[in-house]
């Protein structure tokens, strides 16, 4: 598997820092995993939400380059079971940072298939020719709103409440992760991004700039868009396109 990753993240147009954390690894030898993406939107203030942030990227980030090829979604939850246990403890012993916390969306790159790792309001999309579909489920309180059909998804986009968490890593000793494991098809594009951007950009939007074949450029251009409709959070999106070379 050959896998081409890109990705920027803005401080947007109205934050006094950036408290999102992006990071990823792809394999030299293109042995499994092939790569690793994660995406954090912190949160806490007085440079709180920057360390759980990135505390947990890079907690991640190394536990999850260390799963072998027989991966399974449980490993990958241990995975983010672990940097909460590790931003919880920091904000324990720190009492400045007394209930930090970050959303959380890793993705890891396997032989034909990605498996996701969720927590919060941050997202992974899978976008396949014309068509674009959300992989993870957001934890936020418009979210349950609209499952409960008290918002229509359209309400929720410009609801007030809209960036309230339901859960986060790093909050308590105790987590919950969502996993999905999804099948992959050569020339697929899987988009990672905080809420500051899909907030701003409708699914049609992100699925029209993952589909170009320059990733560096599509990545920027989102970022872009994003802060041309006022960029009130921080900005960040990961693009990773996978393609799939003769067996070996």
């Amino acid at each position: 598997m050959i896998v081409d990753v890109q990705g920027v993240s803005d401080i947007g147009l109205r934050r006094s820092q950036n408290e999102d954390q992006l990071a990823w690894w792809v394999s030299e030898d293109g042995g499994d995993p092939a790569a690793v993406l994660v995406v954090a939107d912190g949160m806490g203030g007085a440079n709180a939400g920057e360390v759980a942030s990135q505390l947990a990227v890079a907690r991640i980030l190394e536990g999850a380059r260390a799963l072998g090829p027989e991966a399974e979604p449980a490993d990958l939850r241990h995975v983010i079971e672990d940097a909460n246990r590790v931003v919880h403890q920091e904000s324990l012993a720190h009492p400045e940072r007394h209930g930090m916390g970050t959303t959380c969306t890793t993705v890891l790159l396997l032989d034909h298939t990605a498996l996701i790792g969720h927590v919060g309001d941050s997202r992974a999309y899978l976008v396949r020719g014309s068509a674009i579909r959300q992989l993870t489920r957001d934890h936020s309180l418009v979210a349950q709103l609209v499952e409960l059909r008290h918002l229509t998804p359209e309400q929720a986009r410009v609801d007030p409440r809209r960036n309230v968490v339901t859960r986060s890593l790093g909050v308590g000793s105790q987590l919950e992760v969502d996993t999905v494991s999804v099948p992959l098809e050569s020339g697929d594009t899987l988009l990672v991004s905080t809420d500051g951007l899909h907030g701003l950009i409708d699914d049609e939007e992100l699925r029209q700039h993952a589909a170009v074949e320059d990733l560096a450029r599509a990545a920027k251009a989102l970022v872009e868009l994003a802060r041309q409709r006022g960029g009130p959070d921080n900005i960040t999106v990961v693009l990773s396109r996978v393609t799939f070379g003769p067996s070996r």
